[in-house]
């Protein structure tokens, strides 16, 4: 299997990055066009604004991306450094982002824990699996020269 392959669930996860923004974006707007204050009031750049449901969700999920994420992140660069991105390490990734895509369709969404905690769960299970995976073949083979 080519190494790069792993680089398509990456793109993926960053691209889910990106839409979360843009989600986040667009709430933000249009909650802010309902409000008594201009784009330049100090509440709106020091945090002191309560914002709609949906601006407040996607924000969690959106800080979210930048939390588990960056394990997935670490463990793909490695796996290409040491040429472990076989097979099941590229169908882990695509396991983990699926998870992701999830976890923030729930949480942007209906936003309901008990569908949403145990989609999360998987998703560090996978990644815990791809750490195990990634440290077995660098104690076993060593670093691909």
């Amino acid at each position: 299997m080519n190494q790069v392959a792993i680089l398509y669930p990456v793109f993926v996860q960053v691209l889910l990055t990106f839409v979360v923004y843009g989600l986040l974006a667009v709430s933000r707007a249009q909650a802010i066009s309902k409000m008594n204050r201009g784009r330049g009031n100090p509440d709106l750049a020091l945090g002191r604004v309560e914002w709609p449901e949906d601006a407040v969700k996607r924000a969690a999920n959106q800080r979210n991306q930048f939390e588990l994420p960056v394990l997935f992140y670490a463990v793909t660069a490695f796996a290409l450094i040491v040429a472990a991105a076989d097979f099941l390490m590229v169908v882990l990734a695509w396991l983990f982002v699926l998870t992701r895509v999830l976890h923030a369709a729930i949480h942007i969404g209906p936003n309901k824990v008990r569908w949403r905690s145990p989609v999360f769960g998987l998703g560090v299970v996978v990644l815990a699996i791809m750490w195990l995976k990634l440290f077995i073949h660098v104690a076993t083979r060593g670093v691909a020269a």
